[in-house]
């Protein structure tokens, strides 16, 4: 398994005289020494893995938060129920929005009532006034003018002809004038509907913006009511919070806490214990409880598919592809192991590192449903990655491959007696043997233990 084996590097000048010292000492005993071993190089299936630390996680989760400061009204859904995305998981309640939405609706209704505030001016009883004098003008001047007519009959005719032409002149004066009242009746009309429409407008303008406001005002408010309904936001297993510091009502946070920016809310709360609503030891958030805004009221887990999020350090990243295969093992479930594969490569390293210092990669692999036992989120886990596989390869033993410079590798080969260090390419790096892809023929024999005692054409101290 890679990360595991320890490479020795060979020194180009023979070993120090004490190694030549034991070797010879070993060679003067009565038989082989035993610190040596030698194996023929075979066929056999390898297989390469990379380990890596991890955890078990929900193949998705979501948490529900308090929109603001607001009591916990009801609990729709039992701790540990199934949900569907969408439905209705608790009810808050906030004396806060619901004093908001009254203020915004009364502003909104006073400036609405100053569109009706228009003078109303008399115009119609003004016309009926004018219309009565134009009657009674009328009814005066016809009056009058039958009554000279009538008298047209008595008179001479010369003086009958100059009265007779002054009475025509005179019905078309009172005529014309009937028609200019009647015209200057309708000119005031216009004027004054004119004035009205100008009044209005300039009212209405006047109060537009205010409506504005006030509308807007009322529609956050409205939207911040609509938000104390919690729904759940995918399907899966619902996880009710716990009240901060272990008592029922403790989410309440810190004096003043609701005059902050929600994200300063948030933060204050994290370092007082309570931002979450998940802190150990105290009991689940029930209906009455009091919530700041942002603290968490549930959590919903989709654990329909569970998946394993681990870290692989970044000198392995490059073997792990998308399908490969793994097994998973769980401190949980000691001997047991699961079957998964790799889903998803991360781009960018992770904020955690190796144990060797460097950065690490994460890698989710799914779990593939199984017979045993079942695992929980948050278990933790080590995943074996089937990263490389040779069927039927020729391969040696791990323990006979030894570091050379510049990343080559090499064995010790026995002929004739002697050790010859030769360099070989590997193929696939597994568990305990490596797959060979040049540099050995089958059924030459390697040093598989102790090669790290050797040097290039000594005489071989084994059996």
């Amino acid at each position: 398994m890679r990360g595991r084996r320890v490479w020795v590097r060979l020194a180009a000048v023979p070993v120090a005289g004490l190694a030549i010292g034991m070797i010879a000492l070993a060679a003067c005993g009565s038989g082989p020494d035993q610190r040596f071993a030698a194996e023929a190089a075979r066929n056999a299936d390898v297989v390469e893995r990379v380990s890596a630390p991890g955890s078990v996680q929900a193949a998705a989760q979501s948490d529900l938060h308090a929109p603001a400061s607001a009591k916990l009204a009801d609990i729709k859904v039992r701790d540990g129920r199934q949900v569907r995305r969408g439905q209705v998981v608790a009810q808050l309640s906030s004396s806060q929005v619901d004093s908001s939405i009254r203020q915004a609706q009364a502003a909104l209704d006073s400036a609405s009532a100053l569109d009706g505030v228009v003078p109303n001016v008399p115009t119609a009883s003004a016309l009926a006034a004018i219309e009565q004098v134009r009657q009674q003008l009328s009814t005066t001047s016809d009056a009058f003018l039958g009554a000279l007519r009538s008298t047209l009959a008595v008179l001479p005719p010369a003086q009958r002809a100059r009265l007779q032409a002054r009475l025509d002149r005179a019905e078309k004066q009172v005529a014309a004038s009937q028609r200019r009242a009647a015209q200057a009746a309708d000119l005031a009309v216009v004027a004054v509907d004119q004035q009205t429409d100008a009044l209005r407008g300039a009212l209405s303008s006047a109060t537009a913006a205010q409506r504005g406001q006030a509308q807007l005002a009322l529609d956050l408010a409205m939207e911040q009511k609509a938000e104390l309904t919690l729904r759940a936001p995918i399907s899966g297993t619902l996880q009710l919070a716990r009240a901060s510091g272990g008592a029922s009502g403790a989410g309440v946070g810190l004096p003043g806490l609701s005059q902050l920016p929600e994200g300063a809310q948030q933060a204050v709360q994290g370092l007082a214990g309570g931002g979450s609503g998940q802190s150990a030891g105290g009991p689940p958030l029930r209906e009455g409880d009091q919530l700041v805004a942002g603290q968490t009221v549930a959590t919903v887990y989709d654990v329909s598919d569970l998946q394993v999020a681990a870290e692989v350090d970044e000198t392995d990243i490059a073997l792990v592809k998308v399908g490969q295969a793994a097994d998973v093992q769980l401190d949980a479930f000691a001997g047991a192991s699961f079957a998964a594969k790799v889903r998803r490569i991360a781009v960018a390293p992770s904020t955690s590192q190796s144990a060797a210092g460097g950065v690490t990669y994460e890698v989710d692999l799914v779990l593939v449903p199984g017979d045993g036992p079942a695992p929980r989120v948050g278990m933790t886990a080590t995943a074996d990655i089937r990263v490389r596989q040779a069927r039927g390869s020729l391969s040696v033993p791990g323990s006979a491959l030894v570091g050379r410079d510049r990343g080559r590798q090499a064995v010790f080969v026995i002929e004739g007696g002697k050790v010859h260090l030769r360099d070989v390419r590997v193929s696939v790096d597994g568990d305990d043997r490596a797959a060979i892809a040049a540099g050995l023929r089958p059924g030459e024999r390697v040093v598989s233990r102790g090669a790290e005692r050797l040097h290039d054409g000594e005489s071989w101290p084994g059996s």
